[in-house]
């Protein structure tokens, strides 16, 4: 909880930061300065001595020095940034921006460029910085518009332009409400927003991960309902299991199963298909405790996010459509189309504790269900006595997908381990409760799975043959 509250303070102080005229730099200035001054008055200010003289006047001139270039500074940077609102107000400054392709791109870094047009004056050795204002109070990484944008048959510009990236780590849909405009001085004391109104959308897609085939077959109450000309091959495999009747071959008989369950099942044979259809992947986003939704909630769903990615790309191997129920209403973004996109919804899904998984799978159309070690073992246990066998059911563990603090390797005795994103998470979820109550929650899904076949409790998909 107070890691929570920690990071949204961090981002509130950071943002209104931002909006104040005044740096830190020039707080640091003048205490350097208050601070130079008292100790050479204290030292030699009751000195009678032509080296007392001698060093009052050079710090006359040194202060009067100070003063004249930093009235000059901010005079410059008063003067355009005036200007400039004067322009902003009348309507002859257009500001546009482009994030990513302007509808989608990767989480991480992506490409940013902001362009301002209309009559906009930098100041005397100064510089103008421009950064995207998301909702809840997030902002991208400054842009100095340091580019001219060359007014057609003129010899003047008629705007200016920069180019950058913006670091967007979380999954989901971003929401860009207004453009920050900050003019700086040549001394980099002053700092003078001004914000535009701008609105986009964007979402960022889960990062891909190495794609494995993974068998899965339609259910047996869709598969038979478009015909092909060409039978497709359908592969047994250790995601295709059904139950030992008479007259199977004995040879497939999955010992490693017996002898955990004492069920005996057969992997299912290499078959031609003559009819195809679609496999309906069924990814709960359900979340069982106490939802904070906060920091650490939102890297889990991070994670868990990449995961379900990668194992619905695996799915489309099989040569099947893949469908994706939804457990949750998803935003509707502007330009999207409306054909459905199971990697948009996967994106825009969040954490949700209405729809439970024994209420959201269809039991007669599962061909395979993914769910968070998030969702209560309870509901795990109900899950998996009404699925047929043959589905297939992975539970993602999210205890270790924010590393330990206290990980160490060799090679960093050598080298400094590179930043990541989640670094200052690492210790608040060390010592959380809601790692705790997953762990338990973990221990009693792993039983649980140990009674079925066909299941497994895993952060990846190198799953056991």
């Amino acid at each position: 909880m107070s890691s929570i509250s920690i990071s949204s303070f961090l981002r509130v102080t950071s943002y209104w930061s931002k909006l104040a005229g005044v740096r830190w730099q020039l707080l640091l200035t003048l205490v350097v300065i208050w601070g130079a001054s008292s100790w050479l008055k204290n030292e030699y200010g009751q000195d009678d001595s032509n080296l007392w003289l001698v060093m009052s006047l050079f710090g006359q001139i040194v202060k009067w020095t100070l003063v004249g270039l930093l009235l000059t500074s901010l005079l410059s940077v008063l003067l355009t940034w005036a200007y400039f609102l004067y322009n902003s107000k009348s309507k002859q400054v257009l500001v546009s921006a482009r994030l990513g392709d302007g509808q989608k791109a990767s989480a991480g870094w992506v490409p940013l460029t902001i362009m301002l047009t209309g009559p906009i004056v930098r100041p005397l050795l100064g510089s103008i910085q421009a950064r995207l204002i998301f909702s809840e109070m997030r902002m991208s990484e400054p842009v100095v518009l340091d580019g001219s944008v060359p007014k057609p048959r003129h010899w003047w510009r008629q705007g200016i332009k920069g180019t950058g990236q913006a670091f967007l780590h979380d999954r989901g849909v971003y929401d860009v409400e207004k453009v920050l405009v900050s003019f700086f001085d040549m001394l980099g004391l002053f700092s003078l927003p001004y914000t535009l109104p701008f609105t986009q959308q964007l979402y960022t897609l889960p990062k891909p991960q190495l794609i494995q085939k993974i068998n899965a077959n339609p259910n047996s109450t869709e598969e038979q309902k478009q015909r092909i000309e060409i039978p497709k091959r359908v592969e047994g495999e250790h995601v295709n299991y059904k139950e030992f009747e008479a007259g199977d071959n004995i040879q497939r008989i999955v010992w490693k199963i017996y002898a955990k369950s004492g069920q005996l099942v057969v992997r299912i044979p290499e078959t031609k298909d003559p009819y195809a259809s679609h496999l309906y992947f069924y990814a709960s986003f359900f979340h069982g405790f106490e939802n904070q939704k906060g920091a650490l909630e939102l890297e889990l769903l991070n994670v868990y996010k990449d995961k379900v990615r990668n194992l619905y790309e695996a799915l489309l191997q099989n040569g099947y459509e893949v469908r994706i129920p939804q457990d949750q209403e998803v935003p509707k973004l502007a330009g999207l189309s409306e054909k459905k996109n199971e990697l948009f919804q996967i994106t825009a899904a969040l954490w949700q504790s209405v729809q439970p998984p024994s209420v959201y799978v269809n039991y007669n159309k599962a061909a395979f269900v993914c769910l968070p070690s998030l969702a209560p073992a309870a509901e795990v246990e109900l899950l998996l006595r009404n699925l047929p066998l043959s589905v297939p059911v992975i539970v993602i563990k999210l205890s270790d997908a924010i590393p330990s603090p206290f990980i160490f390797k060799a090679k960093d005795i050598m080298f400094k381990p590179e930043k990541q994103p989640t670094d200052h998470l690492r210790q608040p979820w060390m010592f959380s409760s809601l790692r705790r109550a997953v762990l338990k929650n973990e221990k009693e899904m792993a039983e649980a799975l140990k009674q079925r076949g066909n299941s497994w409790l895993t952060n990846t998909f190198e799953i056991e043959k």
